[in-house]
């Protein structure tokens, strides 16, 4: 069952006498219990799908259901049984941590308030700062009791936009795998954003890329990471050089994409040709040192969508 459904959205925005679009005819579903992945560069329109989800911002056209209900037409009971996590959500920086958290609960309805709060400052590890005010908090925390607010009516769908900014790579690990757990305990629908691929990879069970505004695939990160069909070979050597290391290589007709003295970067399709290559360069009386194997990643993916090229 579908907990999200997504239909043609679009949404424009004036520049000068130009329309331009952050989402253009944007078609996808999000399984009840998945946590779905938006990735793509900066202008991709990540953000845009969170804020019209969330009903921040209005949709130009399209169709959105969201746990079988029109969000537009049954909003409150939409509202209730869904929150948001983002980078730049708004807390009100004079109250305390416990009492911006009150007021979200008491918003929501949330029965023993109390306990919730513990329960929530206790697994980001902030209780600490249950009575401090908000505005002395670092970034990383603030972040936290973000997190906090957006699990405090225990929603049915989470929609997270770039919640791990500013974490410190610790904290960020520890996050991670709170969500995680979250997710998989209650069933919770999931929406994340983040510029992180690790993170992403970890998390995501499908991942959305996005660019300029519309889809350009849908897959798991291992069916993602299949797109592309070449690997990166790094191979060191020492030794008296008779010919360019790279001059061996570029006999196999593979694309180079760095070299110096001693090393060479390519890229090849399958592995078949790597034997030749070593051979060829043991024969030419070079020692090699190291050879690494980089098989895509979901960065790989990203960067070339990122740069308008084909996968």
């Amino acid at each position: 069952m579908d907990a999200i459904t997504i239909s043609n959205l679009s949404k424009t925005y004036q520049s000068r006498s130009k329309v331009n679009y952050a989402l253009k005819n944007v078609s996808f579903s999000v399984r009840e219990g998945e946590m779905f992945g938006l990735l793509g560069p900066n202008g991709a329109g990540k953000t845009t799908i969170i804020n019209i989800l969330s009903g921040l911002l209005t949709k130009d056209k399209g169709i959105i259901t969201i746990l079988s209900k029109d969000p537009e037409i049954e909003k409150e009971a939409v509202k209730n049984q869904m929150n948001v996590g983002a980078a730049y959500s708004f807390l009100t920086g004079i109250l305390t941590v416990e009492q911006n958290l009150r007021v979200y609960g008491k918003l929501y309805g949330v029965k023993d308030l109390d306990q919730r709060i513990s329960h929530l400052l206790k697994i980001f590890e902030i209780e600490d700062l249950r009575h401090k005010k908000v505005f002395i908090l670092s970034t990383g925390q603030i972040i936290r009791v973000i997190l906090c607010k957006g699990l405090i009516n225990n929603p049915k769908v989470l929609l997270l936009d770039e919640c791990t900014v500013g974490l410190d790579p610790d904290i960020a690990q520890k996050t991670r795998k709170i969500l995680k757990d979250y997710q998989k305990e209650q069933g919770t629908t999931i929406v994340f954003t983040s510029h992180n691929m690790t993170e992403v990879e970890q998390l995501c069970d499908r991942i959305a890329f996005l660019h300029k505004g519309e889809i350009l695939m849908i897959g798991t990160p291992k069916e993602l990471r299949k797109r592309i069909k070449t690997q990166s070979v790094k191979i060191d050597i020492i030794g008296e050089k008779r010919k360019s290391l790279r001059s061996i290589v570029e006999r196999f007709k593979v694309k180079v994409t760095e070299s110096k003295l001693n090393m060479v970067i390519f890229e090849i399709r399958g592995e078949v040709e790597l034997p030749k290559i070593i051979n060829a360069i043991i024969k030419e009386g070079l020692e090699i040192i190291d050879i690494n194997v980089r098989k895509p990643s979901l960065e790989d993916v990203f960067l070339k969508i990122a740069r308008g090229e084909q996968l």
